[in-house]
């Protein structure tokens, strides 16, 4: 039996001040997806976000095809270091552990991420129409995910919000996020 339940958060939806104005839907918190987890008795965890420690507020979009270099999967990869001391630790003393990430994004998507074909450059060319979203996780999410398996940690259970979709809709994403929610346990120590 878990001690206790941890939900590991992607940054933004715990501060959408942190997406770049194209793509960020509400003012601050994305409250009906937090809500569910505090409804289910969740210890809420923020993830750092890549992007902003990386180049600041004042960033423009782009895709996973631009942050697949490896400056920034080092970058990556170092706050993962710290990222998984957190998780290891709630993982020994038995916590049940979720990960929630931000669909779509190049850096924090699970299960989507934003790509280009052909390779895309941003802001000023693109447009937000242009941005594609693809299966597969955001760099962010990869070197996590590598960090957990080297210390032979599982990835947790884990989920992405897809608001980063043109077509989002977020009564379909709370109705999809209670159901990841109602599933059977994420990562116990």
């Amino acid at each position: 039996m878990a001690k206790g339940k941890v939900a590991f958060v992607a940054h933004c939806l715990l501060n959408q001040n942190a997406k770049v104005a194209e793509f960020a839907r509400l003012p601050g918190v994305v409250s009906p997806i937090i809500g569910k987890l505090r409804e289910k008795d969740f210890i809420i965890e923020q993830l750092p976000c890549p992007e902003i420690l990386a180049m600041g507020l004042t960033r423009w979009w782009t895709t996973r095809d631009i942050y697949d270099n490896p400056g920034y999967r080092r970058h990556c990869r170092n706050l993962a270091k710290f990222t998984a001391d957190l998780i290891e630790d709630y993982y020994r003393r038995g916590f049940e552990i979720i990960l929630v990430g931000l669909d779509g994004s190049p850096s924090s998507g699970v299960r989507y991420t934003g790509s280009s074909d052909p390779i895309w450059g941003g802001r000023p060319q693109a447009t937000v129409d242009q941005y594609k979203i693809v299966p597969g996780k955001g760099i962010w999410i990869e070197e996590l995910e590598k960090e957990l398996q080297s210390r032979g940690i599982p990835f947790p259970r884990a989920t992405g919000i897809p608001m980063d979709s043109q077509d989002f809709d977020m009564d379909k994403a709370v109705k999809e996020f209670e159901e990841f929610l109602g599933e059977s346990s994420g990562v116990q120590g």
